[in-house]
Formats: C-alpha cells, sequence, structure tokens
C-alpha cells in the first residue's frame, strides 16, 4: 500500500496490529504505514560502485563492489550475461556474493565475458548498474544465442560444452580436424544433439592433431546462430606404452628361452634313455642268439626248483606227489 500509494479507510483501526516484521509487531497498522510513508525512498547504485567497463585476462580473479542506499535497506543480487541470478545463498564455484553486494568471479575464462548487471531493491522498487567485462579482448554480447568452450582434452578425446541463452529448437554439433579440412573440406562428422544436452564426447580422434568444432542452433523465431572453436588434442604418450610392451617381450622372450632348454634337456634324457635300451635288448639278443641254450642253475640256480607230478601214480589214486630236483643237465629255451 505504501508503495503503491494507496489511499486506505481504515473501518476498524483499533484492530489492525501488525504481525510482522519484529520491528513493528504490536503496534497498529495505520501507525507505521503513516509513519513509513515519510521515510522511504527507492534504491539509488552509486556510480562510483564499479567501472562500467573492465578489461581481464584469463585465470584472474575480481571484485565488484555495488552499494546502494535507500530506505529500508536494499536487497543486492547480480545477473550474469547468461541471465542466471547470484545471491548471498547461491551455490557456485565461480560466482559468490557477500552481504554488501560484493560479486566476486574466481579464475575467469574467456566464456565469463559479458555484462554484469547489478540490481538493489526494496519495497519502493529498483535500481540496477551495468558493467562491461571483456577477457583476452573478447566481450560475448548478451544477445549471443550461445557460447561453445572445450570442457576437457585428452590425445584421443574432446569434451565440448555450451551455454544457450534462447528458446532453442534444434542443435547440432560438427567437427572435423584442421589440418584435414584444408585438403578435404567433405571430411567432418555431425551429431544431432538434444536440446536440453549442453555437453559432448568427441572420440576416436589423432592424438597432437588440431580440430575445429562448431555447434549450430536454431529458436523459435527461426534463428540460426553458429558458434566455433579451435582446440588441439594431446600428444600420445608413447614412452610409458613402449616400456611397458618391452618389459612384457622381455619377460616372454626369457620365459620362451628357459622353456626350449627345459624341452631340449628333457628329449636329450629321453633319446639317451631309448637309446641305452636298445643297444641293452640289441646286446642281450645277440648274446641268447649265440648261445644255443643257458642252464638254469647258471641262470638262477638257488631258488628254482620245480615239482613235477608223477603221471604214473596219479592215474593210480595216489595222493602223494614227490619232488624232483631240476636236471640242471638239460637245456631250456627262452626262445
Amino acid at each position: 500500500m505504501s508503495s503503491n500509494k494507496t489511499t486506505v479507510r481504515f473501518m476498524e483501526p483499533l484492530s489492525m496490529i501488525c504481525a510482522t516484521p519484529s520491528e513493528v509487531r504490536g503496534m497498529f497498522v495505520r501507525e507505521v504505514l503513516q509513519k513509513n510513508l515519510a521515510n522511504q525512498c527507492l534504491p539509488m547504485i552509486a556510480h562510483d560502485s564499479f567501472p562500467s567497463h573492465l578489461s581481464l585476462e584469463i585465470g584472474m580473479t575480481v571484485d565488484l563492489d555495488c552499494r546502494a542506499m535507500s530506505q529500508p535497506e536494499p536487497e543486492i543480487y547480480w545477473v550474469t550475461p547468461m541471465g542466471n541470478k547470484v545471491m548471498m545463498d547461491s551455490l557456485s564455484d565461480k560466482y559468490s556474493l557477500n552481504s554488501e553486494g560484493t560479486l566476486r568471479i574466481s579464475h575467469i575464462q574467456v566464456e565469463d565475458s559479458g555484462r554484469y548487471t547489478c540490481v538493489a531493491q526494496n519495497s519502493e522498487g529498483a535500481d540496477t548498474r551495468v558493467t562491461a567485462i571483456r577477457v583476452n579482448g573478447t566481450l560475448f554480447d548478451a544477445t549471443q544465442l550461445i557460447k561453445i568452450y572445450i570442457k576437457h582434452t585428452e590425445s584421443h578425446s574432446i569434451l565440448v560444452s555450451w551455454k544457450i541463452n534462447s528458446n532453442v529448437m534444434t542443435s547440432n554439433l560438427k567437427w572435423s580436424s584442421a589440418t584435414m579440412k584444408i585438403d578435404n573440406p567433405d571430411i567432418s562428422y555431425t551429431a544431432r544433439v538434444p536440446v536440453d544436452v549442453h555437453e559432448y564426447n568427441l572420440t576416436h580422434l589423432q592424438p597432437g592433431t588440431e580440430y575445429e568444432v562448431c555447434l549450430t542452433v536454431s529458436n523459435i523465431h527461426p534463428q540460426t546462430q553458429r558458434s566455433c572453436v579451435n582446440v588441439t588434442t594431446k600428444q600420445a604418450t608413447f614412452t610409458v606404452e613402449i616400456s611397458e610392451q618391452g618389459n612384457n617381450t622381455e619377460l616372454a622372450a626369457v620365459m620362451g628361452t628357459m622353456f626350449a632348454v627345459l624341452s631340449l634337456a628333457s628329449l636329450g634324457v629321453y633319446i639317451a634313455k631309448r637309446w641305452k635300451r636298445k643297444n641293452y635288448h640289441h646286446s642281450l639278443k645277440k648274446y641268447m642268439q649265440k648261445t644255443s641254450s643257458i642252464p638254469l642253475n647258471e641262470l638262477y640256480p638257488p631258488l628254482i626248483n620245480l615239482w613235477e607230478a608223477d603221471s604214473e601214480k596219479e592215474k593210480e589214486g595216489s595222493s602223494e606227489t614227490k619232488t624232483s630236483q631240476v636236471d640242471t643237465t638239460r637245456s631250456y629255451y627262452m626262445w
């Protein structure tokens, strides 16, 4: 009612008591309104709070002081070039705001360039002030549709990220080797990316090669805008791979040599045993062939006793058998 300068008629003024805020709790509403009408004023940001233009280098950290006077005390917040609202309770690694209205931008990058707006507001209204920040001479316009940048780079892959500040209908990502593009402009790769996806990983790339990555988006008007960035992949780490491959090769060579030596030794022992056995059998057979007979007493005389049954007595039914000594004068052939 105070900000709109509304004429209020209190039907029961003694029954209308303030509950909040705490400093006017228990007071009559009519008294509070009449008192505040004379003391309230719009916020006003001091012109010397921060410069209207800044030129920074990549990696710097900057503090932007925004001071305003008003009654009651104003609430101060900042708006980034992408339209994001930064307040004291905002959680961000890039932006932070203290209770006095100072915005800190940490480790600034090219994509952080643009126009930052300080807003001071109270119940009477609001005041704004803008500063334009260039990073390495680059200033992104607030009307720019997209911002693309490289988030991570490896030898065979590139992680691309972008910000879109419009109602996008379609988005297409295209990348190609800068050197191959000069020789053959037809060699390129394209991917249709969903509008709610703001990151894309480019894989199967060549190490140590410069690539051009472009993002094309179309909004609802329809309008088409294109943003490109050049990036070079990292060199491949051949030293570690060659070292590991060399160790594996040496180990394989040692194991192969040991296996070959053991195989040859085993084969030699086997051949020697076969040769010795063959010679032994050959000599024994040759000796037996020369000797027409071998008396059993020469071969194994102490233990050999043969029992011969008396066939004639068996026929007569005799139950007793007589043992007889082996006639060692007779010959028994082995073959």
